[in-house]
């Protein structure tokens, strides 16, 4: 199912770039100017929303991802000095839980990434710069998709708008350029593949085109396997052979529904460059979802020094890194167990919580004037984290007991009765759920 559902994406984000000129708008362009793209820098944001009723996910796992990701966003600032080198920094926000700084860097020797300011950043060797150049590989890709996109249908009139000379502003500098906003329903998807496929089937250059190009990826890639005109022509018959049985294939049918599509906001500038867009993926039909019943996934983006001079921001130097065969026990020693936002994330999906705190461990003294007041824990267990929120859910202390009681300070509770809510985080479990304990109010 996971695999018909990328299948319908990636058909209906492909369809909706592939139209032919429209209002003197040549919205191919599009495709093909991103490959001229070699360096830039860009924001993006997006946002996750999950519909799902927690009674009718039974796998117990399956919902604790959900409940995770359920209004998960993404913030990142991305710096593309070339093909090669790559930086990009910013947060993952867990609605349940908080932000996760994030910083990567790549260049030809290596990729280092950094998740919520680990120790130990994880290094993966890009085989010594021997890899690949990453321009040679976009500048093959570009004769790829070159002929593919000129055989692309136009999405049905009735879902695609053009402004043409209009302008925007991009990093709050006013640009000129094209607005395209466009729809593609997932119900529409196998007219428009057929199409695609019979245009295809008839461009005798687009084929030679298609298979010089995967013959230049393969080698490339150190594969000396070669396709034929032959064996593509062979390929899209046996595809168009598919499509019928596709069509009505149970799990495949319930797809193709209009409460799937993707819905696109695009602003060009006068080279084609995609210099903002707003796009959002409704996936409201999902069979057999095993309780997930709605997906909605929003992406808007914003680039601007298109082709300019840009410098990415490495990540400074670190005497030890993790590689990437480190398991996830090795990577959860790098955090912060005490603060870390994706600590508390993964042990929530591997281990099984800890038992919650009783009423009677906890005691709360709200100290009279400047004095800090006191949260006292006892009946611990060396290396018991201890964490203390307020009743906004901030964390507001956190501490790792070196013996049998913990005392936790803060600078002031407040000088009025209240509450603070308290967690444990033991030895190969995860944190548990909070214990709300109340206080006096300072005396007077």
């Amino acid at each position: 199912m996971l695999k018909k559902l990328i299948l319908l994406i990636m058909a209906s984000v492909l369809f909706i770039t592939g139209c032919q000129a429209v209002k003197g708008v040549d919205l191919n362009k599009l495709v093909l100017s991103s490959s001229k793209i070699n360096s830039a820098e860009s924001k993006t944001t997006a946002s996750l929303d999950l519909k799902y009723a927690k009674s009718k996910v039974k796998d117990k796992d399956f919902l604790k991802v959900l409940t995770l990701l359920d209004n998960a966003k993404l913030e990142v600032y991305t710096k593309m000095q070339d093909a090669n080198t790559v930086s990009i920094t910013g947060n993952i926000i867990l609605h349940n839980k908080g932000k996760i700084p994030l910083r990567l860097y790549m260049d030809k020797k290596y990729t280092v990434i950094q998740l919520d300011n680990a120790k130990k950043p994880v290094r993966v060797s890009m085989d010594n710069g021997t890899s690949p150049d990453q321009k040679l590989i976009k500048d093959v890709q570009t004769k790829l998709m070159a002929p593919v996109v000129r055989n692309l249908p136009n999405p049905f009139p009735a879902h695609l708008k053009v402004t043409a000379n209009t302008t925007d502003k991009v990093h709050g500098v006013k640009v000129k350029g094209h607005r395209v906003q466009a729809k593609v329903y997932a119900n529409e998807v196998p007219k428009l593949l057929e199409s695609f496929l019979t245009n295809l089937s008839k461009d005798e250059k687009a084929i030679t085109d298609i298979v010089n190009a995967l013959n230049e990826i393969n080698k490339v890639a150190g594969d000396d396997t070669k396709m034929t005109a032959d064996d593509l022509r062979a390929g899209i018959v046996e595809f168009q052979k598919m499509l019928p049985e596709l069509k009505t294939d149970p799990e495949f049918k319930a797809l193709l529904t209009s409460k799937n599509n993707v819905k696109t906001d695009i602003f060009l500038d006068k080279h084609y460059y995609e210099r903002k867009s707003y796009t959002t993926l409704n996936i409201g039909s999902i069979p057999d979802g095993e309780g997930l019943t709605g997906i909605t996934l929003k992406i808007k983006n914003e680039t601007w020094n298109i082709n300019k001079k840009v410098k990415a921001s490495k990540i400074e130097k670190y005497s030890k890194y993790l590689n990437e065969n480190a398991t996830p026990e090795q990577f959860l020693a790098t955090l912060d167990k005490k603060k870390s936002v994706l600590y508390s994330a993964m042990t929530s999906l591997m281990y099984s919580p800890s038992k919650v705190l009783k009423k009677s461990q906890v005691k709360v003294t709200n100290n009279k004037g400047k004095k800090a007041d006191k949260i006292t824990v006892k009946s611990l267990k060396k290396g018991d984290v201890i964490k203390v929120y307020s009743k906004t859910g901030s964390l507001i202390a956190a501490k790792e007991s070196t013996g049998k009681t913990a005392v936790l300070t803060v600078k002031q509770l407040g000088k009025k009765s209240g509450k603070v809510y308290v967690s444990i985080i033991r030895s190969k479990h995860a944190e548990s759920s909070k214990v709300s304990i109340s206080f006096k109010a300072e005396k007077k």
